[in-house]
């Protein structure tokens, strides 16, 4: 049996009213892949990655130099790229949700982005998500979202969410799991979905697709070793859903976002996999300044989108708050980078 199956149960949400989807993994163009994984004849435990490498690219350097940009707040969007977000809203719950000053933030900070994929959330109604998009769209806005089902033990229960701005992207239909860790040595098994963008193609292209792990170890309730631990098992879910995305749909994009406790000097076996790259690097990305937890990672040799353009948002100096106040927002400051909305070949 392999170590990781897709997961049979999530909560979607697309709020705007609020709905929830039940199971997802039930789709019609992904039936025979399901079924040759859950019965043995795709083994993502035995992948043969020095092929899967050749049928997605080679190592060579990207034709884009990374600079860090500072994004101000209100900063409008170029037609023809679009801005991904991780943001680990600490301990996003009901009470937090019913401060207007704190949701009033969060929605201005989120708008800034085409798609933020959240850690954090911690409302099994999903109740600040539902909020955030309500105060998102009151303005003309058509942001959307997915929320996952709880995720983690009794004490570390938590959800992740999507937010997207449907006029720029659209969620691609029954690409929504959660992966099932058997052996159970992950805190939070990581969510997964897949999106397009809805800008104009460029002439000649395709709209940009891709997919987001998002996922989050909790350096608040984990020490350094499980870390490490948790590490070499999100090197196999980077892996194995490449692998499971590229055989499932041809999808190469894949990104893994969200909170690593740790820098990219100390990834271990995910930062050691060929062309992976960290877009904050040691960045500081906690509130307070002392932390390079929060990542971007993408493999630059697939993911040619990439514009080279890239940020760590310091709401706190942004939006003019003290330290307690920007704490009661989050712990850890949004990461984001830009891409081009069109599909580019591997560099």
């Amino acid at each position: 049996m392999p170590l990781f199956r897709i997961g049979r149960h999530v909560i979607a949400s697309r709020i705007s009213p609020a709905k929830f989807i039940g199971p997802f993994v039930s789709m019609i163009t992904l039936a025979m892949v399901l079924v040759m994984l859950l019965t043995g004849r795709i083994h993502l435990s035995s992948l043969d990655m020095d092929a899967l490498a050749g049928q997605l690219g080679s190592e060579q350097d990207p034709l884009v130099t990374a600079v860090p940009v500072r994004l101000e707040p209100a900063t409008p969007r170029i037609d023809d790229r679009i801005r991904i977000a991780t943001f680990n809203v600490t301990l996003w719950d009901d009470s937090k949700a019913a401060d207007p000053n704190v949701m009033q933030t969060l929605a201005a900070i989120i708008s800034n982005f085409d798609l933020v994929a959240i850690q954090g959330i911690r409302s099994v109604r999903s109740q600040p998500i539902a909020q955030a998009i309500d105060l998102l769209n009151r303005n003309g806005n058509t942001y959307q979202s997915l929320v996952s089902e709880p995720i983690g033990g009794p004490t570390r229960m938590e959800q992740y969410a999507f937010v997207w701005d449907a006029k720029r992207l659209r969620n691609l239909p029954d690409t929504c799991y959660v992966i099932r860790d058997d052996a159970d040595r992950m805190v939070r098994e990581p969510f997964v979905s897949s999106f397009e963008t809805r800008i104009q193609a460029a002439a000649g292209f395709v709209p940009f697709r891709f997919t987001v792990i998002n996922a989050n170890i909790d350096g608040r309730e984990v020490d350094m070793a499980q870390t490490m631990a948790e590490l070499t098992v999100l090197n196999d879910v980077f892996l194995r859903v490449r692998e499971f995305e590229y055989r499932a749909r041809g999808e190469q994009d894949i990104m893994l976002v969200g909170t690593l406790n740790t820098d990219a000097r100390n990834l271990g076996e995910l930062g050691q996999v060929p062309g992976i790259l960290s877009l904050a690097g040691t960045q500081p990305t906690l509130t307070r300044g002392d932390g390079a937890v929060d990542h971007m990672l993408i493999d630059r040799t697939v993911t040619s989108e990439f514009t080279g353009r890239y940020g760590i948002v310091d709401f706190q100096r942004d939006y003019g708050l003290t330290l307690p106040q920007a704490l009661m927002i989050s712990e850890h400051r949004p990461v984001w980078a830009e891409f081009n909305a069109s599909e580019r070949a591997p560099q």
